[in-house]
């Protein structure tokens, strides 16, 4: 699960904009989410549901191959624990 594309936005006071500073946390908070943006660190936060097959799962496996899936089956979901 690698962001191929991330746009940040970051609002600065007026007359508040020092390069080299902004250019430094910008940077930093890129690598930051990069680090959290893993596909353990999502896998953990979701549970996949298959109706067919009896309730929820918090299985890492089972939830890596609902991922890898383009479409999820028919009464089939990933929700998110929070």
């Amino acid at each position: 699960m690698k962001a191929t594309g991330r746009e940040l936005v970051i609002l600065l006071p007026e007359g508040k904009h020092q390069n080299t500073i902004t250019e430094k946390q910008t940077l930093w908070l890129h690598e930051l989410l990069n680090n959290v943006e893993t596909l353990e660190n999502y896998v953990k936060a979701v549970e996949f549901v298959n109706l067919h097959r009896g309730g929820i799962t918090h299985n890492p496996l089972r939830i890596e191959l609902a991922l890898q899936r383009k479409v999820l089956g028919s009464f089939q979901f990933l929700l998110h624990k929070n």
